[in-house]
C-alpha cells in the first residue's frame, strides 16, 4: 500500500505544478487570485505528500489520504481540460493576418461545363480587381485563356448573357449579391472555383494596455455560413468605444445601407455592406473615414452561429416596443415589453427590419440589444461554470485582430474587479434613396443617403467616451 501512496504522492505533485504552470500561462487569472490559488494548493499537496509517504501514517489513513488525492489529480485533471478548452479559444479567435477568398469561373448553361473546354478562349474579369495577377497564376495552371477586362460589373454581364465573352470571373460574395439583381444569372453555372487566401493590408493602431486605454473595436457581422476568415458582405456595422478608465462602452450602428464612398476609391459611392467584399480593411477604412476615428481592432462575427451560445447561457433578456411576428420565423411572437430570448428567437429579433417603419435602422439596433444582454450575462461570474460550453459552442464565430495579450489581460481585470458596464447605444440615420454604386455599376440600388447631424452626434459622443469625459 506505501508503494501505490507514493505513486499517488508523486502525480499528486506533478499534476499540481502543470495545473500551476498553465493557469500561469493561460494569463487570465488576476494575480491576487493565482497567488492566493497557488499557496493553498502547495499547502495542501505538501500535507498530502507528507502523509502518504510517513512511515508512521496507519494503514486506514494511508487508504484515505490515497484516495483523497487521487480525487485531486482527477479534479486538476478536469481543471486543465477548462483550461485547454480557454487557451485554445482564444487562439482561434486571433486572426492570422489573412482571409479567404474564393473566385468562380462562370459560364452560361449547356456551354462550358469544365475547365478544360475554356481552352483558348475569352475570359472577362473586373480590372478594378485587385486579387487578379495572383488569381490568374493559378488559371493559367489549368488552361490557356484569353483576358478580356471590363471597367463595370453590368458590362461583365451584359457580355456574357450576349455571348461576347465565353466566361467570366468573380469573387463570390460578390457574385451572391449580383444574382439578387440580374436575373441573366439564373441561368450561369460555377465551371470551376479558386481559392485565394490574401494577406490583409491594414496596419492598425497597436492598443498594449486594454485595461488602461480607451480603444475602438469596429464589430463586423457577416452574412455568410462558411468559415468566418471568408470574404463577405458585412451585414452588421457598429463601433465599439471602450473606456476600462469609466467602465463605459459606446455601441454606434451603421446602417448597411449608408451611401458612403468606400476607402481609397473615387466616383460612385456604395453601400456599407459591399465594402466587404473587398475585404475587413476596406471596411475598417470607410468607416474610419466617415466618423473621422482610427479603429485599434476589429472583430468579425457571424450572428446565425453566435446565438448557440444564448442558449447555453439561459437565455437573455431584451425589449421590444412592439409585438410582432419576425418575418424570418413565423413560429415566434416578440411581444411588447421586456421578453425572455432564446438562441431562436434572438437570432429572429437582431434580423427583423419589416416589423419597423425605420427597417435597416432599427434592425440595427436590435442586434446592438443582443450584444450588450449577451455582455451582461458573459461577464456575471454565475455563468463561469459555462465557461467551457460556451467557448465550445463560439467556436469558429468570432475573429479578431485583438492580440493574445490584449484579450487575456481584459479578461483578467474583468474578474478582478467584476466591472459592471455602463453600455450606451446610438444609431446613425439617413434616408431612402435609388442610386448607382460603385459594386454595381449603372445598377440602381436602394441605399441610405446619411443624415449628417447624427454623424456629427456620434464624433462628438466617440471623442467623449474616449476622453472620458461625462
Amino acid at each position: 500500500m506505501r508503494l501505490v501512496a507514493k505513486i499517488v504522492s508523486f502525480l499528486l505533485t506533478i499534476s499540481f505544478f502543470l495545473t500551476m504552470y498553465f493557469i500561469y500561462h493561460l494569463n487570465i487569472l488576476p494575480n491576487k487570485y493565482f497567488l492566493i490559488i497557488g499557496v493553498v494548493l502547495f499547502v495542501l499537496v505538501l500535507g498530502l505528500d507528507f502523509k502518504l509517504i510517513r512511515k508512521k501514517t496507519g494503514d486506514g489513513s494511508r487508504v484515505f489520504f490515497t484516495i483523497f488525492s487521487t480525487l485531486m489529480i482527477i479534479a486538476n485533471g478536469y481543471l486543465l481540460t477548462y483550461i485547454d478548452a480557454t487557451h485554445d479559444f482564444v487562439s482561434s479567435m486571433t486572426s492570422k493576418n489573412q482571409e479567404v477568398v474564393t473566385y468562380h469561373v462562370l459560364a452560361k448553361e449547356n456551354t462550358y461545363g469544365k475547365i478544360k473546354e475554356l481552352e483558348n478562349h475569352t475570359l472577362s474579369y473586373l480590372d478594378t480587381d485587385s486579387n487578379y495577377d495572383n488569381l490568374k497564376v493559378l488559371i493559367k495552371k489549368d488552361i490557356s485563356y484569353k483576358e478580356n477586362s471590363v471597367t463595370e460589373v453590368s458590362r461583365l454581364i451584359h457580355d456574357l448573357e450576349n455571348q461576347a465573352t465565353d466566361a467570366i470571373l468573380l469573387e463570390d460574395s460578390h457574385y451572391q449579391m449580383l444574382k439578387e439583381e440580374y436575373k441573366e444569372l439564373e441561368k450561369v453555372k460555377i465551371v470551376k472555383s479558386y481559392r485565394l487566401i490574401v494577406k490583409k493590408k491594414q496596419e492598425q493602431e497597436e492598443v498594449k494596455r486594454t485595461t488602461k486605454d480607451s480603444f475602438i473595436v469596429y464589430i463586423s457581422g457577416i452574412d455568410t455560413y462558411g468559415a468566418i476568415s471568408s470574404v463577405s458582405r458585412s451585414d452588421v456595422n457598429m463601433v465599439a468605444v471602450v473606456n476600462p478608465n469609466t467602465s463605459k462602452i459606446l455601441l454606434v450602428s451603421i446602417p448597411r445601407d449608408y451611401y458612403v464612398q468606400l476607402h481609397n476609391t473615387t466616383g460612385l459611392k456604395d453601400k456599407l455592406t459591399h465594402a466587404g467584399i473587398y475585404g475587413v480593411d476596406k471596411s475598417i477604412g470607410t468607416i474610419e473615414d466617415l466618423l473621422d476615428i482610427d479603429i485599434n481592432y476589429y472583430i468579425r462575427l457571424n450572428f446565425s452561429t453566435l446565438t448557440k451560445s444564448i442558449d447555453l447561457l439561459g437565455g437573455v433578456d431584451v425589449y421590444s416596443d412592439l409585438t410582432f411576428t419576425p418575418w424570418t420565423n413565423q413560429k415566434i411572437t416578440i411581444k411588447e415589453g421586456m421578453n425572455h430570448m432564446n438562441g431562436e428567437m434572438a437570432l429572429a429579433f437582431a434580423r427583423e427590419r419589416h416589423a419597423y417603419t425605420t427597417g435597416d435602422r432599427r434592425r440595427g439596433e436590435n442586434q446592438q440589444a443582443i450584444l450588450t444582454a449577451m455582455i451582461k450575462k458573459m461577464t456575471d461570474k454565475s455563468n463561469i461554470m459555462k465557461i467551457k460550453s460556451i467557448l465550445a459552442s463560439l467556436e469558429g464565430t468570432f475573429e479578431t485582430s485583438m492580440s493574445y495579450e490584449d484579450i487575456s489581460n481584459f479578461i483578467k481585470m474583468q474578474l478582478s474587479e467584476n466591472i459592471n458596464w455602463d453600455i450606451t447605444s446610438i444609431s446613425l440615420d439617413g434616408t431612402g434613396s435609388m442610386q448607382k454604386t460603385y459594386s454595381m455599376g449603372n445598377r440602381n440600388l436602394y441605399v441610405m443617403i446619411p443624415d449628417m447631424n447624427t454623424i456629427i452626434k456620434a464624433q462628438e459622443e466617440i471623442q467623449t467616451v474616449l476622453a472620458g469625459d461625462h
